[in-house]
């Protein structure tokens, strides 16, 4: 596979999961009777409902904290030269809300990230705060893991998925859940198929 093919599959995962994050945006929190209720079969770009208690006011094709995060993870991949510094995760994160606050928007950081970052801010040590961490916030910003690193060899790769998740969700289900996205995500982009990518996931 050329440079070229690699890339493109980068940028493929980048703009699935904003495409998907954006399809999604207006049905959040929403029961599946609800979204078809308001929106029938979803097949394209719609906006929020003005009484949807997280994406309220949100255009159609808006992106949500889900490929906000990812940006945020990928940038300090590449920032700290393959290397993601919890610290500056944390920070960078609660940066990230104070200026959708500052916008008036609904859409926040999740109950485990917050709660994990509130405790970095009162000086619980990164390795520490992400304890309780159990939801799928580490999952859905994962993708520049699978981006950037191989997974194999595997221990390796684990370890980066780790960094990315350790200070918010350093926790079983929620490092297992990232693991599973970032390994479909690398083996699609090293060039496997979609049954690659999901056999690498349950793996």
């Amino acid at each position: 596979m050329t440079d070229s093919d690699r890339l493109d599959r980068a940028l493929g995962a980048y703009y699935g999961l904003a495409l998907g994050d954006a399809l999604g945006m207006p049905t959040q929190v929403m029961s599946r009777e609800d979204v078809v209720r308001a929106y029938g079969t979803l097949t394209g770009f719609e906006a929020a409902l003005p009484d949807n208690p997280v994406s309220a006011g949100m255009p159609a094709g808006s992106v949500t904290d889900d490929t906000d995060q990812a940006v945020i993870v990928g940038r300090l991949i590449d920032e700290g030269h393959g290397r993601i510094d919890p610290l500056r995760l944390a920070q960078e994160l609660l940066d990230w809300e104070k200026g959708m606050k500052a916008k008036g928007s609904f859409d926040l950081l999740g109950p485990s990230t917050k709660a994990a970052l509130d405790a970095v801010a009162r000086g619980v040590p990164p390795e520490e705060a992400g304890r309780y961490g159990s939801t799928n916030g580490a999952a859905m910003r994962v993708t520049p893991v699978g981006i950037a690193f191989d997974v194999e060899p595997l221990a390796g790769f684990l370890d980066h998925v780790v960094e990315s998740c350790q200070v918010t969700h350093d926790t079983t289900v929620g490092i297992a859940g990232a693991s599973a996205v970032a390994a479909a995500v690398s083996t699609g982009v090293g060039g496997g198929t979609l049954d690659d990518a999901v056999t690498a996931a349950i793996a």
